[in-house]
């Protein structure tokens, strides 16, 4: 009886082991099918955004060449103009760059998670950056991207997991925020605001590295033209406007830029530099 108990026990034993290898297998198999897909998708839609920068650049020279034609040049500079506040033309222009980085514990994987929201101490949050670019727009920033994905009036800075997502694409560490503008003017505002306290509360508190430097041909890109449906122009026209500091690389304005209003706020205040994350 003891050996034949022995055997069945042990025959129950490879039998659950084989069905815990091959339940793996099918993990593992479908995690890589799941990856080999995004992948592809990611790729194709990569495609189809540079055939629409093609469009869109022959559609700007027709545009271009009819409105000229017509003496109606002015139109060209204010719609030069809104395309560079709109964000849907690429932009370069002195700055300054904001660079945010996870702790050393987090990046080796030894940094406690933030209780139920999953995120780890050390390692930069959506909320993070929400933070950041904010007051960045408040020290006078007149045009803003993160790891080259360009805010604009539409972009959301979201989070899935512990991956950041900027218009629904992930970003990866470190997280470099640009912002064109009067370099030494956002410097001094961003140093002195509440959000200079929270970045520095970060390095403090949680060893997250951050670094602010200033250049003098920062650039850009362009962002995602925004769909109308509902909205129409009026029929006065476009509005007129003043002379730009920012200089667009698919245009040149003569028109100034102002500061477009951010889109992406933080749901929490800004913690004081002995404050505990959420």
């Amino acid at each position: 009886m003891v050996i034949a108990v022995a055997v069945a026990c042990g025959f129950l034993l490879v039998v659950s082991a084989l069905s815990l290898k091959s339940a793996t297998s099918v993990v593992e198999q479908a995690r890589a099918d799941l990856k080999a897909q995004i992948g592809a998708r990611q790729e194709a839609g990569d495609l189809l955004a540079e055939r629409v920068s093609q469009l869109e650049a022959e559609v700007a020279g027709a545009r271009s060449a009819v409105l000229g034609q017509s003496g109606r040049s002015s139109v060209l500079t204010q719609l030069s103009f809104l395309q560079v506040v709109g964000g849907v033309v690429a932009v370069t222009g002195p700055g300054i760059t904001v660079i945010l980085d996870d702790s050393a514990d987090a990046v080796s994987g030894s940094d406690p998670a933030r209780g139920s929201s999953g995120f780890e101490e050390g390692r930069v949050s959506a909320a993070d950056l929400q933070i950041v670019s904010n007051g960045l727009w408040a020290a006078g920033a007149e045009a803003i991207s993160i790891n080259g994905q360009r805010l604009t009036t539409r972009s959301a800075i979201r989070f899935a997991g512990q991956a950041i997502l900027v218009d629904f694409r992930p970003l990866v560490r470190p997280y470099v925020v640009t912002a064109i503008g009067d370099p030494k003017a956002m410097q001094a505002s961003f140093g002195s605001s509440a959000t200079g306290s929270y970045l520095k509360s970060l390095e403090d508190n949680y060893g997250i590295p951050v670094a602010i430097t200033a250049g003098s041909a920062l650039t850009c890109p362009a962002g995602v033209a925004p769909a109308l449906i509902s909205a129409t122009a009026r029929p006065d026209g476009i509005p007129s406007t003043s002379s730009p500091t920012t200089r667009a690389t698919a245009a040149s304005p003569t028109t100034q830029v102002t500061r477009p209003s951010p889109t992406t706020r933080a749901t929490r205040p800004s913690p004081s530099t002995t404050e505990k994350r959420p």
